[in-house]
């Protein structure tokens, strides 16, 4: 097992199975990376058949496992990105690129990616957009709402929360056969999304239908924009429905018909003029002005759209301004309190001390160095520099500098450390420690 290396940190393994640095048991670490594996494996076959949402969750608990799994949060952001939710994929592929710098295909998404700043400001833009969506339909302007969602997924044909709070809309519309289309798209995206058959179910689709939906999923065209038809009809249209549903009529059978008998035409002239002015009168109403009225409408719910960013806007900008100005106050606050501060600083320095000092049994140089290095075998390497520190209060001294340097290095605090370091070679050159740190304190 010498041979063996940390999984961890990279460090040799001692004879007992522990790291020799972070002393993390070698059988733990094999056995929480193969169960990372594992949940990979398993995210890697859902989002081969679209279970989108079963995917994130297993590559989560990879990911729960080991952080630094690069093939799990690769595919992580992938599916994110699928979804469209670009911030979320960037952000998974950023941190695996910080991980493994090279030979790593997350480099090559980033820059993919980035080397069009348009389609990178519009990823940056879209949170913003849903968000006011989001805000349109809470506060009861649902028209609002469902020009912003059309506008999105006109650009974004893959945004799953945009379908399903489109559906949403559509359900309190009382449109359900629109609402089951946003959540049949949703389910050709990812084939288990439990919201979308949540929506399905509370709209009595039978269990039947919803299973087939899955099964006709498939991956959307990026260039297939969702399309649907606009929410509200027009009055000429429900006019002209209307008539051709009377039109239809005219066709049953069961319909009375009169005995046949000649008119006299000319005592119905009058009449015919003025049923030919009245019906002139009902087409005008009916059909020319509906229509000027919708293009009115139309224009005043771009308008109102409008004007509701600029105020959105506005109030952003008021609420920074606001945000400057109680900064502002707490500085000049904090400014007056100078004093007070100190004395409150200087309290609570002397609340810290007798703290560490009733945990200690001695509280001389000594007792505090020796306790010092017990944490630092215990791991607690935050509380071993909170000794030395108080012991260098007390009086300056070797061993206190050694260990802080230690604690400093095994809590990945190298800056600090070889600070540590060089003024316990400063101050102490005959100092039995100097052969220990002589890699750290090395130019």
């Amino acid at each position: 097992m010498n041979n063996m290396v940390c999984l961890n940190c990279g460090a040799p393994v001692l004879e007992n199975g522990h790291c020799s640095r972070c002393h993390m048991s070698y059988d733990l670490l094999a056995k929480a990376f193969n169960t990372s594996n594992y949940y990979y494996n398993l995210g890697l076959d859902r989002a081969c058949v679209r279970d989108l949402t079963g995917a994130i969750d297993a590559l989560n608990l990879s990911l729960k496992y080991n952080k630094q799994n690069i093939n799990a949060r690769n595919l992580l952001g992938l599916i994110y990105y699928e979804m469209g939710e670009v911030v979320s994929g960037l952000m998974q592929w950023v941190i695996s690129s910080n991980y493994l710098p090279e030979n790593n295909v997350a480099s090559r998404y980033l820059d993919e990616i980035q080397s069009d700043p348009v389609k990178l400001e519009e990823a940056n833009q879209l949170a913003k957009q849903f968000n006011q969506a989001l805000n349109h339909a809470k506060q009861g302007t649902k028209d609002l709402a469902f020009i912003q969602m059309k506008r999105i997924l006109s650009s974004y044909p893959h945004f799953v929360k945009g379908y399903l709070l489109l559906a949403l809309l559509y359900m309190d519309n009382g449109n359900q056969d629109k609402a089951k289309k946003a959540l049949k798209r949703v389910l050709r995206i990812d084939k288990n999304n439990t919201l979308a058959v949540k929506y399905l179910s509370e709209m009595g689709v039978a269990p039947r239908d919803i299973i087939e939906m899955k099964e006709s999923s498939k991956r959307i065209n990026p260039d297939e924009a969702y399309n649907d038809d606009d929410q509200y009809k027009s009055d000429l249209q429900t006019f002209v429905e209307q008539g051709i549903a009377n039109i239809d009529d005219l066709d049953d059978p069961d319909v009375e018909v009169g005995a046949f008998q000649e008119l006299n035409n000319n005592k119905f002239n009058l009449v015919y003029v003025a049923v030919g002015l009245v019906i002139g009168i009902l087409a005008f109403w009916l059909l020319v002005l509906p229509t000027k009225l919708n293009s009115v409408n139309q224009k005043n719910r771009e308008i109102k759209l409008d004007y509701s960013e600029q105020i959105s806007s506005k109030n952003v900008e008021i609420n920074d301004l606001n945000k400057q100005i109680d900064d502002l106050n707490a500085q000049i606050e904090a400014f007056n309190a100078k004093d007070d501060e100190k004395q409150a600083q200087t309290e609570e320095r002397q609340e810290s001390f007798l703290v560490i000092k009733n945990s200690v049994p001695n509280s001389t140089y000594d007792a505090l160095v020796a306790e010092a290095a017990k944490q630092i075998e215990a791991g607690q390497y935050k509380q071993a520099i909170s000794l030395c520190n108080v012991a260098l209060e007390i009086h300056e001294g070797e061993e206190a500098y050694y260990y802080i340097g230690m604690a400093y290095l095994d809590d990945h605090d190298e800056k600090n450390a070889k600070s540590a370091f060089l003024t316990l070679k400063e101050n102490y050159p005959e100092s039995s420690h100097l052969d220990d740190i002589s890699d750290y304190i090395s130019e």
